[in-house]
Formats: structure tokens, C-alpha cells, sequence
């Protein structure tokens, strides 16, 4: 076989080399324009999902903290209407919940639609790439073999066949261009080896972030159905808490007239012990100012006495300034520096311990503290329900039985119940202190009480002074309340306010 045959045969193993290339580079451009495209609207999905990601999250921030309300609401005294409220609410934030996931199951389904594509696209292009390797490996054999065939023309061999010095270069130079193509398309085989395996891990990648996208399609299936499993259990707990609404309110309408009669009696008494401290205590600034009026006329009588004995060597100085007359007045003044403007001998300004709620980060409003340290949680506030007009605030939390009621601030404890043995749960009076079972009042100067109720247990007594954050009782579910908890008021010049304006 001569060099220009195998030159020729060269030549045209190379031209299909190159158009084989040319093919491979068409479809792989094309390849790229839809992988560009697939790309773009994978990318506009993924944010989507991610803002619908965002939304989930908070949604489930707020379910959490309703199913907390709604958690402590269960077994607390009378706040049916916030716990109906608290479902009516998660109700709502459930539905959502699940118009969002649905919306998610969409986006995440159109992104591993995508993907799948993508991924289709990536197997056809890496299958076609591995074919025209081993066509190119198969034609290279091809053509080594046949060079082996013939016999491999030496550059001897060339010199010796060349007719002049001329046809020996022409001969030398189509070698040299037959072998340089061979390495090239060497090169171009090792490329596009390099490719191949380049594109089998970028395709592993993508199956595998295809199978974690099933995964999180299943997972939010899985949150679907639980949310659909927890709004049919919402719908029946709603069902049943305004059932259980509506015998309470049934239950309340049965002995109202009682609850209202011994509320009456129980406010009328009130009344009556504040007129009667009020009339004590004018009685007392009338005593003081009738004594203090005796005192001063009786130092003007013996001022007058004095003079009238007035000796008549004229030593008036010495009778005047004795001692003996200006022990009174000094005496006098001490005795009213130790009393405030309402003749009270003890001041209401606690010295002797901390505030119990500093622990809990609890900041005062006003000079109370909160009755009931560690427990901040208020059930039911002040207003009107069903007809009547609760005065002050119920303070429940879970595992409250037993806590300790302490004092808003310092005073006389002016009454002090601690006779009612129903310290339980019930939707009816057992007539006991009119209403609020255990209960103590706490007198603190300047017209302010404070009135605690439903103690299981009053461990201070009438006339006992108490410092600010005192133990007063514990908690309890002694008379009208149908589960553990303490009802708090603050009253000034016998009008109860609202609580939560002070603690």
C-alpha cells in the first residue's frame, strides 16, 4: 500500500471524524438552549416554593401557638368563649394551612416535572455522547489495523520510494499530516471521554435531588392529610365546646337568680364595711383634731396661768423657758411625724423583702405586683358575660392548684373567708362567700383593696398587717368556679377598676 492510499484513507476517516463532530456539537447546542430553558423555569419554581416555604412556617408558628390557648383554655374556669374563639381561629389557620400546602404539592410536582425532562434530556444527550466514542474508538481500531496490514511505511521506506528530492518532502509532509490528524482525534476521543463521565455525575446529582423532591412531595402529602385529620378533629371539638357553652350558659341561667342574690348580698356587705371604715376614720380625724384642739387650748391656759403668776422680781424668763413647759410641744411633734394624714401609724411602703415575681421578669405598673408569682396567664378579664358584670380577672395557667396568692402590696387584711370545703371544679355556686369561696381582703391605704377569691386554703387573718408580696393562701377552686384559679380585683373608694391597669 502506497502513502498517498493510505494519506487518502486518512483523509476521509478524518472528514467523517469531523462531521460526526459537527452532528455531536449541533445536538449538544440544542441540548443547551433547553437545558437553558428547563433551567429558567426550575429556578422561577424553586422560588416560589420557597416563598410558599416561608408561609407554611409561619402558619405553623401561629397554629403552635393557638393549639397552645387552646391547650390552657381546656380545663379553666369560664372561658369557653376565648377557647371557642381560639378554635374558631385555628380553624381558619388550618384551611389556610392547606391551601398553601396544596399550592406547594403544585409547585414542587411542576419542579420535578422539570427535572424528570431535564433529566430525560441529560440520558438521551450522554447516550449519543457515549455512542459517538465508541464509534470513534471503532474506526480508530479500524483504521490501526489496516496501517498494520499493510505495513507501517518507515521514513527509510520513504527515501528510498521517492523519485527526487522534492516527492521526498511532499511524501515526508503527508506522514507527518496523517499522523498529526490521528492525534488529534486521540485527543478529541480522551475530550469527549472526559465529557462523558463529567455529565454521568452531574446526572447522578440530579437523580438524586430528584429522589429528595419525592421524599419532600411524600412529606407533604403526609402534612396534608394530617391537616385535613386535624381540622375534622377542630370541627368536633368546636362542636363540643359549644355544647359545652351552652349547658354552661344553661347551667348559669338555672341558679342565676342565686349567684346574682348572693353577688348582691356580697357587694352590699362590701358597701357597708367601706361606709363603716370610712365613717371610723372620720370619726378618728375627728377625735385627733378634738384632742389636738384640748391640747393647744390647755397650753394656752397654762401660758395664761403663767403670766398671772407672774413673780415681781420680774424673773419671767426663767418660769418661761423651764424645761418642764416645752416637753409637751417637743413630745407633741414626734408623735404626729410617726402618723400619716390619716392617723394610720403604719405606712404602706414594704422594706422587709423583694417582689417574688422579679424572678420571672415580671415589671410592675404601678405600686402592685401580681398576685400570683409564676402565673401570668388571664382567662377571663373584665366585662360583661352572659348578663353579668365580672369585676376583675381570672388568673389560670396549667398546674396553678396550690400556687401561692401573695399580697399586690402592703396593708390590713380587713376580711378573711376561709370556710368553704367545695374547692372543685362546677358550673354552679355552693354559696360560699358569695361566690368566691376562700377569699381575703386586703386594705392598703389611700381608699385601694384588694380582693383575692377561690382559694383552696387563707392563711392570713383579719386585722393582720402584711408587707407587699406576703403568702396570703393558695389557689384553689373553692366557691362559683369550675376549675383552679384565683379572681383578683382592685378596688378604690369601694369602685372595683380594672386590674390589668395596675398589674
Amino acid at each position: 500500500m502506497s502513502v498517498y492510499s493510505a494519506a487518502k484513507r486518512t483523509a476521509a476517516l478524518a472528514a467523517a471524524m469531523v462531521l460526526a463532530l459537527t452532528l455531536f456539537t449541533q445536538n449538544r447546542n440544542a441540548l443547551g438552549i433547553a437545558s437553558a430553558d428547563t433551567n429558567k423555569a426550575a429556578k422561577e419554581n424553586e422560588s416560589a416554593i420557597n416563598e410558599t416555604e416561608k408561609e407554611l412556617s409561619d402558619l405553623e408558628e401561629k397554629q403552635a401557638e393557638l393549639d397552645e390557648l387552646i391547650s390552657a383554655a381546656s380545663d379553666d374556669i369560664a372561658d369557653q368563649e376565648e377557647k371557642q374563639q381560639a378554635i374558631s381561629d385555628q380553624i381558619d389557620t388550618v384551611e389556610e394551612t392547606l391551601h398553601k400546602l396544596a399550592d406547594s404539592i403544585s409547585e414542587l410536582e411542576d419542579q420535578i416535572a422539570d427535572n424528570e425532562e431535564l433529566i430525560a434530556q441529560m440520558e438521551t444527550d450522554t447516550q449519543q455522547k457515549e455512542q459517538e466514542i465508541e464509534s470513534g474508538v471503532d474506526d480508530l481500531q479500524k483504521r490501526l489495523r489496516a496501517f498494520y496490514i499493510a505495513g507501517g511505511d518507515t521514513y527509510t521506506d520513504i527515501l528510498i520510494g521517492a523519485s527526487d528530492f522534492y516527492d521526498m518532502l511532499m511524501k515526508l509532509e503527508l506522514v507527518k499530516r496523517v499522523a498529526g490528524h490521528d492525534a488529534d482525534l486521540i485527543d478529541k476521543l480522551i475530550e469527549k471521554k472526559t465529557e462523558y463521565e463529567s455529565q454521568l455525575e452531574t446526572l447522578k446529582t440530579e437523580k438524586t435531588e430528584l429522589e429528595e423532591q419525592y421524599a419532600e412531595l411524600e412529606e407533604r402529602r403526609v402534612k396534608q392529610q394530617a391537616q385535613i385529620v386535624k381540622l375534622e378533629e377542630l370541627y368536633s371539638q368546636s362542636e363540643e365546646n359549644l355544647k359545652s357553652l351552652e349547658e354552661d350558659k344553661a347551667s348559669y341561667e338555672k341558679n342565676r337568680e342565686q349567684v346574682e342574690k348572693e353577688q348582691e348580698q356580697f357587694e352590699a356587705d362590701l358597701q357597708k364595711l367601706y361606709e363603716e371604715r370610712e365613717a371610723l376614720k372620720k370619726k378618728q380625724e375627728e377625735e385627733k383634731k378634738k384632742a389636738e384642739e384640748e391640747r393647744k387650748k390647755q397650753e394656752a391656759a397654762q401660758q395664761q396661768n403663767n403670766q398671772t403668776q407672774k413673780p415681781s422680781d420680774g424673773s419671767d424668763n426663767n418660769t418661761s423657758n423651764g424645761g418642764d413647759n416645752d416637753s409637751p410641744d417637743t413630745n407633741t411633734d414626734n408623735n404626729n411625724n410617726n402618723t400619716d394624714p390619716n392617723g394610720n401609724s403604719n405606712t404602706n411602703t414594704n422594706t422587709s423583702g423583694a417582689d417574688p415575681n422579679a424572678a420571672y421578669g415580671y415589671v410592675p405598673k404601678s405600686r402592685f405586683t401580681w398576685p400570683v408569682p409564676g402565673f401570668y396567664h388571664i382567662s377571663y378579664g373584665v366585662g360583661w358575660r352572659w348578663g353579668a358584670y365580672h369585676k376583675g380577672i381570672d388568673i389560670y395557667s396549667p398546674n396553678i392548684r396550690g400556687a401561692n396568692i401573695v399580697a399586690a402590696d402592703s396593708g390590713t387584711v380587713i376580711l378573711a373567708s376561709n370556710t368553704c370545703p367545695h374547692d372543685y371544679g362546677k358550673n354552679y355556686s355552693c354559696g360560699c362567700g358569695g361566690g368566691y369561696g376562700n377569699y381575703c381582703i386586703i386594705d392598703h391605704g389611700d381608699g385601694y383593696w384588694t380582693l383575692y377569691g377561690h382559694s383552696e386554703h387563707i392563711s392570713v387573718v383579719e386585722g393582720q398587717h402584711v408587707e407587699k408580696g406576703d403568702v396570703l393562701g393558695t389557689v384553689g377552686s373553692t366557691g362559683y368556679s369550675t376549675g383552679p384559679h384565683t379572681h383578683f380585683e382592685v378596688r378604690i373608694n369601694g369602685t372595683a377598676y380594672d386590674p390589668q391597669n395596675y398589674v
